[in-house]
Order: structure tokens, then C-alpha cells, then sequence
């Protein structure tokens, strides 16, 4: 489980406390949020990646055949 530090401020008192099944699970469901967002723009910074190789390769046959067919 994860802990929490608590902090009574009239006495100072600092306290190490397992956060109760609720903040456990609320917890729990804000890490996989974020697991799952950075999956998401992993995967859509990799599609990116992917169109702009394709845009270029194709530029770069459309160069190369428009070269070969100019007198």
C-alpha cells in the first residue's frame, strides 16, 4: 500500500500513515490515467514519425523519377 506523511500542526508531529482503500484506489486509478496518456502520445508521436518517413520517402521516388524521365 502507499503511504502518506501526515503533519498535526498545533504539535509539529510528523506520522507515516497507508492510505485508506479509497485513496488506494483513487490513487491507483490517477497512475494508470497516466500511464495510459503517455501510451497514447507514445503511440501517436510514433504514427507521426512513421507519416512524415513515408511523406519523405515518397518525395524523395517522386525526385528520383521525375529526374530519370527529364531529358
Amino acid at each position: 500500500m502507499t503511504h502518506r506523511i501526515v503533519v498535526n500542526v498545533e504539535t509539529g508531529v510528523t506520522s507515516i500513515v497507508e492510505y485508506t482503500p479509497e485513496e488506494q484506489a483513487t490513487h491507483d486509478a490517477a497512475v494508470a490515467a497516466q500511464v495510459a496518456e503517455a501510451e497514447a502520445k507514445s503511440l501517436a508521436d510514433a504514427q507521426a514519425l512513421a507519416e512524415a518517413q513515408a511523406l519523405a520517402e515518397a518525395q524523395s521516388a517522386q525526385q528520383t523519377t521525375t529526374q530519370s524521365t527529364t531529358p
